[in-house]
């Protein structure tokens, strides 16, 4: 039930036009790599150690002021399976800026960094 209380928030957030600026970024990479955990952290401020998968792609928004300015930035998280790599693609389009994560602890989310 939090999953979609904070899934109508953000979409609520994104409609929301008192902005300045609007990015859109996105995080992509391998599963399991902490990309939801990192979003958390960023946008909420919040830490779950509980290991969850996400299906296709989720975001969130996060307002940040920068001189004097509101920033809006859509914030974009994707699913890290190969499965889902044609669908997520797709939200490719129109992102100003990707966070290419990986876990320094797994030698192969970092070889596989190349073909993000």
């Amino acid at each position: 039930m939090t999953s979609a209380n904070n899934t109508r928030q953000a979409q609520k957030d994104a409609a929301d036009q008192n902005f300045d600026y609007m990015f859109k970024l996105l995080i992509i990479g391998n599963s399991s790599v902490g990309k939801m955990s990192f979003l958390f952290r960023y946008a909420d401020d919040s830490f779950t150690s509980a290991i969850v998968s996400t299906v296709g792609i989720d975001f969130k928004v996060k307002t940040v002021y920068r001189n004097e300015k509101r920033v809006k930035l859509q914030i974009w998280h994707t699913a890290g399976q190969e499965r889902y790599r044609t669908i997520t693609t797709a939200y490719y389009r129109g992102a100003m800026g990707f966070l290419l994560m990986y876990d320094f602890a797994n030698q192969d989310s970092f070889n596989t960094v190349q073909n993000w």
